[in-house]
């Protein structure tokens, strides 16, 4: 689950741990994701530009093993759904989630008021596992969307492709 723009090292490790823990239990992989960009609707000015469209997006975590990509439209009825009703909704009743795998930092929910622990509860009552991926850091840094758009504004492409690895090519 994320929004996987610039599909850098970050995120390919969770993916990668996503697709692994589905072929263990013998799960379909589905990656959820929303389009447009969280902040496009949350807080416009803070929107970044976008470093991948949707369907290099798609194509990138596809070719990573990903069975299903599910995107959901970010919309303000979104933005204003609580994490309970998140987890509720969509990932216990519209999915029917066995297994989650997010990011350590992964926030979800009005406000980012859901977080692992938060997901961590909710699969004891629900019957579904999370795993959370530990953050990736190149050079000591944490690997983020934010770092490759700032190599890209310093013009420092070798910086950037040392973020997103083998994903450019994927």
């Amino acid at each position: 689950m994320g929004v996987f723009d610039g599909f850098h090292l970050g995120h390919q490790a969770v993916v990668r741990a996503a697709v692994e823990d589905a072929h263990r239990k013998d799960l379909p992989c589905v990656l959820v994701t929303f389009d447009p960009h969280p902040l496009t609707v949350v807080d416009p000015a803070r929107a970044p530009r976008l470093l991948l469209r949707l369907a290099e997006r798609l194509r990138r975590v596809q070719a990573a093993g990903v069975d299903v990509a599910l995107v959901l439209p970010f919309t303000a009825r979104l933005a204003a759904t609580t994490a309970e009703q998140f987890i509720s909704e969509v990932l216990v009743d519209g999915l029917g989630a066995r297994s989650v795998v997010v990011g350590a930092n992964f926030r979800f929910g009005r406000g980012n008021s859901g977080d692992v622990a938060a997901l961590r509860d909710a699969g004891e009552d629900a019957d579904f596992t999370v795993h959370a991926v530990p953050l990736v850091e190149v050079d000591g840094e944490v690997c983020s969307s934010t770092r490759v758009r700032r190599c890209l504004d310093d013009h420092d492409l070798a910086g950037a492709a040392s973020l997103v690895g083998s994903g450019a090519r994927a």
